[in-house]
């Protein structure tokens, strides 16, 4: 299925999401051929319960100055998408109210009608905690997107393999960008966890070919190495352009496949990274 629907999602508080960033997602969905829709995550703080600190400190007047910057940062968003996003290619442009700080759960009802959700990394501290929660209750891939970095493109794909169920969800989600690749590599990290036997990674590459999409298949030892930093390093070597992941949860934590310790590829992406559960 091709990805035609793309939603953005941006920040208004403490600080707001660049226009860099809505600039950089533009270009994403240009290079996909899809639509960009933008959604903001308007964050009001509540007022302060205790009466003496109000008195003392005129807590209502700080958080009503903060709740007002707020507003206007999510204003603003807005009125940057409109006038960076080519008209052809623009879609809605909504602000959802997140009580008390920036979370995911309001727009991941909203992500589930769209095909995509863009989450850019540019240092806002809520952005490792919303593509995860995003991965996870959207039930629609997620696009983390670093704000710096080389030209835009999605020639060169890097997919991490375990055979795992998740693994592949997000093999299946990233097919429309395989086909416009020029090269797909599947990645296996050895001497991690044990890679699932009942899904060998040529299987995998054969369903591949099925969908006409050859894919190269690839063993990188762990070295010590956790699997996401050894997949990010194979990724750099390779000069890849997308790095395609799968994501797992259960009752206490939500942690990334391919070794547990798979944050470091959350919280500093080198690169693109498409997020499936």
């Amino acid at each position: 299925m091709a990805i035609r629907d793309i939603l953005l999602q941006a920040n208004s508080y403490a600080e707001a999401t660049p226009v860099e960033a809505i600039e950089r997602a533009q270009a994403a969905a240009a290079l996909i051929g899809a639509r960009l829709s933008l959604g903001v995550c308007r964050v009001h703080v509540p007022p302060v319960s205790n009466w003496l600190a109000n008195k003392l400190l005129q807590a209502d007047q700080i958080i009503a100055a903060e709740n007002r910057r707020s507003e206007e940062q999510a204003d603003a968003l807005v009125q940057q998408f409109s006038a960076v996003v080519d008209e052809s290619r623009r879609g809605e442009a909504f602000v959802i109210d997140c009580p008390g700080q920036v979370t995911h759960w309001a727009l991941a009802k909203k992500a589930r009608a769209y095909d995509l959700t863009i989450v850019p990394v540019h240092g806002h501290p809520a952005t490792p905690a919303m593509a995860e929660g995003l991965a996870f209750e959207s039930a629609r891939p997620v696009l983390l997107l670093p704000g710096e970095g080389a030209a835009l493109k999605f020639e060169r794909i890097i997919v991490g393999w375990d055979g795992s169920r998740v693994a592949a969800r997000a093999l299946a989600d990233a097919l429309p960008l395989c086909h416009q690749a020029s090269s797909v590599a599947l990645v296996t990290v050895t001497q991690d966890k044990d890679v699932g036997r009942d899904t060998p990674v040529a299987d995998a590459c054969r369903f591949l070919e099925r969908h006409g999409i050859t894919a190269e298949m690839v063993e990188v030892p762990a070295g010590g190495r956790d699997a996401g930093i050894a997949l990010q390093a194979y990724r750099e070597e390779t000069k890849g352009d997308l790095l395609v992941m799968g994501a797992f949860g259960h009752s206490r934590a939500r942690e990334f496949v391919l070794g547990g310790a798979t944050r470091s590829v959350l919280d500093h992406p080198s690169c693109p990274v498409l997020l499936a559960h």
